[in-house]
């Protein structure tokens, strides 16, 4: 082995030093870089979360007012024809209405903005507010809504720790599917009970049923089963998948039971989410959720 003078020392030793400056010189401009990278991120997210509020409320706002006129001439005005347009404007605007919410409530579910504000919550104001607001829906198609408390408490309120705002969008999904697919005169039954463990939701209806072979696929984002041009039923294939990432949220899980042709049974469980019973407040207010804007988390 060949001992190296102390010149060469210094040469391989001044070498490495200068080498080491570069690779920190590397190191600090890698940093810098990431550092700016980041801070762009940070306003591309600020910069998409104040565009989704803003489009929402320039949306939802007109798209309300539509809504509340199209009820008042409803109430007002007399004659069959003019009463029949009304109705299908109102049905119309809340159709749309509804879906742009499910796509605002994706779109902040897919940016990881939404997260549950606990309260307790009446949960039999809630499924009959729901009922309420899809009754014009319902009514257009003959279909019957009703909603029935189970258990011991079938007479109480009802309360329940859980986000309010989502159990009502979780809720209105599952109605409006049932509406959508089930044939008129027909009957959609929600049925809702609490215990210490978890709060039940369960939603049947008579409509077209599900495929054994189909019932994974339902709760993908925009899997529609009923296809192509010539497709019977409307949507854009985001509500059930909505429903599963807000149980996601709420720790809770969804079952279907259906049979083509007899019909689908969608069961909700809900676990109670942890409080503090000192700060807990109440939401008891069923009508005032489906057109209120989801809170900002």
């Amino acid at each position: 082995m060949q001992q190296l003078t102390d010149e060469q020392l210094v040469e391989e030793l001044r070498f490495r030093l200068e080498q080491s400056r570069k690779s920190l010189n590397d190191l600090s401009v890698v940093n810098r870089k990431l550092v700016e990278m980041n801070r762009k991120l940070e306003e591309s997210e600020a910069l998409k979360s104040n565009f989704l509020s803003n489009i929402r409320n320039e949306i939802n706002n007109p798209l309300n007012a539509i809504i509340g006129l199209a009820e008042q001439l409803a109430v007002i005005v007399k004659k069959p024809e003019v009463s029949e347009l009304v109705t299908m404007l109102f049905s119309e605007a809340f159709n749309l209405d509804f879906q742009l919410r499910n796509i605002f409530v994706a779109a902040e579910l897919e940016a990881g903005e939404s997260e549950p504000t606990i309260e307790q919550v009446e949960v039999g104001s809630v499924v009959q507010g729901v009922l309420d607001n899809f009754g014009p829906q319902a009514s257009g198609k003959n279909i019957t809504l009703r909603a029935t408390p189970s258990g011991s408490e079938a007479d109480l309120q009802l309360f329940f720790p859980t986000d309010a705002q989502m159990l009502q969008v979780i809720t209105a999904n599952l109605v409006a599917n049932a509406i959508e697919f089930s044939p008129p005169g027909s009957e959609v039954v929600v049925q809702y009970s609490c215990d210490e463990e978890a709060l039940h939701l369960q939603v049947k209806d008579q409509g077209i049923g599900i495929a054994e072979t189909d019932m994974k696929r339902i709760f993908d984002r925009f899997v529609q089963l009923d296809t192509g041009s010539t497709r019977a039923y409307h949507g854009h294939g985001l509500g059930l998948s909505v429903v599963s990432s807000l149980l996601d949220l709420l720790q809770g899980q969804v079952q279907v039971n259906s049979t083509p042709g007899m019909g689908s049974l969608f069961t909700v469980t809900i676990p109670p989410a942890p409080f503090d019973a000192e700060n807990m407040t109440f939401a008891e207010g069923g009508n005032l959720f489906l057109f209120d804007q989801m809170e900002e988390k």
